[in-house]
């Protein structure tokens, strides 16, 4: 048995988000020789979307589901403390405020076992009074982890500025299989399926419908592009927690006259397809940790568009593999949506050096070496 016995621990909804789908490949793509997983999720009683264990059970992963009743409910302490014991866990791994705590008083539980706890800090995402108060709760919490790790500077930064000593993170990036990640593994037609043949350019989004993604932005900018071209074509992909947010940005649509030339794809599985219909790729979040959508734009050889948030300048060099704008400017989104519209050259120039800057930079083989190094020097292994 390897000496890494690791629990991924992980709090979210319906079909989760881009840690998911780190964490997932990461529990598949483990060298056995150093580590064994055990993943599991907690989700909501009401979430009746809820995808991930299917997904990881597809994958021939070690999965378990943890169904929670309320806002804390005991029994989740109890199904993760029983994982932990059956399966021998040495390592909790979690990634999110939530799992954190869970984390933590599972340790304080079963203290006579040596049980190290490391959190990844992905993002605090949630906009709002409620979301600041669980910002600031949880990096309280990380300070009794062992170790924990940001998946950007920036998000390292915003850690460090809040108190936390640098010598507890490490950075390590997200990253994506960009053998997967490739234009020649995409199946085409979907254009023709969603009757878009004759529509340029196609500026599409990829991600939560949330408030964090600041989609009102999003599409002021594409107003504004359809009066330059007519044509254009604006496809957002993805679902919430709820549908708020949703009927909000329909409303929103049709008030600037953009129904006709918006489509809401909703969840899409097939995300090779999506990425290979758009011409261009635009994010306008304000809270954000590393996109994994901007790194599946770039292998997928899209030119970017993003808000300067967290760590998007550490992916997108600006002139070089697309354009960074500041948050909530409209315009500025629209002029770089334009600029790429109008020069074929420029979106193949910024293209292909996105695609090249991914492959070389962020390849999820080197990225989970130096997760497992981690685990075993967290362990005392090394």
């Amino acid at each position: 048995m390897a000496e890494v016995r690791l629990l991924e621990l992980r709090n979210t909804y319906k079909w989760g988000g881009g840690p998911d789908k780190t964490i997932l490949l990461s529990a598949e793509r483990h060298d056995p020789e150093r580590v064994t997983v055990v993943v599991a999720y907690v989700r909501d009683a009401h979430d009746r979307e809820f995808r991930i264990a299917d997904q990881a059970r597809a994958r021939g992963l070690t999965v378990y589901e943890i169904v929670e009743h309320g806002k804390f409910d005991p029994r989740v302490l109890r199904a993760i403390r029983d994982i932990v014991v059956r399966h021998d866990i040495n390592l909790i791994h979690a990634h999110d405020y939530k799992s954190d705590l869970f984390a933590y008083l599972v340790r304080r539980w079963l203290w006579r076992r040596h049980i190290a706890l490391l959190s990844t800090a992905h993002a605090w995402v949630m906009v709002g009074l409620r979301g600041e108060l669980y910002r600031r709760l949880d990096l309280l919490l990380m300070r009794r982890f062992d170790h924990l790790i940001a998946v950007s500077d920036a998000t390292r930064a915003e850690m460090t500025a809040a108190g936390l000593p640098a010598s507890m993170i490490s950075v390590i990036h997200n990253a994506i299989d960009t053998e997967t990640w490739s234009r020649l593994r995409a199946p085409t037609g979907l254009r023709e399926q969603l009757g878009l043949s004759n529509a340029f350019p196609i500026i599409g989004y990829v991600g939560r419908i949330m408030p964090e993604k600041d989609l009102d932005t999003w599409l002021h900018g594409a107003a504004l592009v359809a009066q330059k071209y007519p044509l254009a074509h604006f496809v957002l992909v993805g679902d919430g927690r709820d549908n708020s947010t949703l009927s909000h940005l329909q409303r929103l649509a049709a008030t600037l006259g953009l129904s006709d030339q918006l489509t809401f794809l909703g969840y899409w599985q097939d995300l090779l397809t999506v990425y290979a219909s758009f011409d261009i790729f635009a994010l306008t979040s304000r809270r954000e940790g590393l996109p994994n959508s901007i790194l599946e734009a770039m292998a997928m050889g899209l030119p970017v568009v993003t808000t300067d948030v967290a760590g998007t300048k550490e992916l997108v060099i600006d002139g070089q593999t697309g354009f960074v704008i500041p948050q909530g400017d409209a315009a500025a989104l629209a002029q770089w949506l334009v600029a790429l519209a109008d020069d074929r050259q420029l979106r193949q120039r910024l293209a292909e050096a996105g695609r090249q800057r991914v492959e070389s930079e962020f390849s999820f083989t080197d990225r989970l070496q130096r997760i497992e190094t981690l685990y075993e020097w967290v362990l005392g292994l090394s």
